[in-house]
């Protein structure tokens, strides 16, 4: 009672100086994350976000293997498509990866190879990256892996929802 009370009247004599404090803050935030590090760096915690991070992870999953399929079936060359997909998965960490994944390529490595080597992939990504390099057929193999993942989006955020929805009541 006595850590209340005295919260409060903490809140009532320097209210202004919290409210200034607070507004200094959000624009300090918002200023940093609109720099390049910045941005960087909130990508990569938002995947880390308690509830939400692991779907907002497979989320981008889901749009980088939709988006490499899309660019290997109209015949995009793979190290031209990676680049393209790095700049389509709205994540500037992911997109890394999928840069270096890039770079792996050019150097010659398997797809496989240099998935595994960002440490970014489940192994369901890989394996099929992997099967599909041997048999030809990375880009309906990947296509199989955007359905899988954004089915499990759906029932996540659906699932998210219903559990939200008695709290908010």
């Amino acid at each position: 009672t006595q850590i209340l009370i005295g919260t409060s009247s903490f809140m009532l004599a320097w209210w202004y100086l919290i409210l200034a404090a607070v507004i200094a803050a959000i624009l300090g935030v918002r200023f940093y994350v609109n720099t390049p590090d910045g941005r960087y760096q909130w990508h990569r915690y938002k995947l880390k976000i308690p509830l939400v991070g692991s779907i907002i992870y497979r989320s981008t999953l889901g749009r980088f293997t939709r988006a490499l399929a899309v660019t290997l079936k109209a015949g995009v060359p793979l190290v031209q498509g990676m680049t393209v997909v790095s700049r389509a998965v709205d994540n500037d960490f992911i997109g890394q990866r999928i840069l270096q994944m890039r770079d792996g390529v050019e150097r010659g490595e398997s797809i496989a190879r240099t998935a595994a080597a960002t440490g970014l992939f489940p192994p369901l990504v890989l394996q099929m990256i992997s099967v599909g390099e041997e048999t030809g057929a990375v880009d309906d193999l990947l296509t199989e892996v955007a359905d899988f993942y954004e089915r499990e989006v759906d029932y996540d955020l659906k699932q998210l929802a219903d559990a939200i929805e008695p709290i908010l009541i």
